[in-house]
């Protein structure tokens, strides 16, 4: 009993090699153990798309599309060969607009869209601009602080104001940037 497990505790410290044991440790824990590294995937714009693009100017309420699975007749055969060819010209910008939409369809609820309010058209207000602001896309107003323009309709659910500058130029601004006059 006690002679046996001192026994063998002896064999096991002779037979011991520091040389092999190193050697295992780093196969098994250290800087040469095999790394379980990520698959590559190959990039695609739609899958690094905002949902939309005046959400993205909030810092935190990016929202990224992870996935995005086709159905029903539009599904395809994955393609084995690159779809990139140099000579092929690729737009510059991108729209979020329903002419784009694959899902939209027009004549689904007979050219309305249940969700739509019917709410009056706001009358237009003049406003001051109280900061700086140098639009983000092509849709948006540029402005230095004190410049007036005219707001054209009220405020909506993300923050934006669709408003009219002294040239005549239209476009979105944020809300909170200007005052009534």
């Amino acid at each position: 009993s006690y002679k046996n497990i001192y026994r063998e505790l002896e064999q096991n410290i002779k037979t011991a090699d520091a040389v092999e044991d190193l050697r295992w440790f780093r196969a098994n824990q250290g800087p040469g153990m095999s790394m379980n590294w990520p698959q590559f995937e190959e990039w695609s714009a739609d899958l690094n798309r905002t949902l939309s693009r005046r959400e993205k100017k909030k810092v935190s309420d990016g929202v990224t599309l992870t996935g995005i699975n086709q159905t029903g007749d539009q599904v395809s055969q994955p393609n084995k060969h690159s779809s990139y060819e140099k000579n092929q010209s690729y737009p510059t910008d991108w729209s979020d607009e329903e002419s784009n939409n694959p899902f939209s369809s027009n004549d689904a609820n007979g050219d309305t869209n249940p969700f739509d309010e019917d709410t009056p058209p706001a009358m237009e207000v003049r406003v001051r601009a109280l900061y700086d602001y140098e639009g983000q896309e092509q849709d948006e107003l540029s402005f230095k602080a004190g410049d007036e323009l005219t707001k054209m309709e009220n405020e909506d659910e993300q923050g934006w104001c669709k408003g009219r500058l002294d040239n005549g130029q239209v476009g979105l601004y944020p809300a909170n940037y200007v005052e009534p006059i």
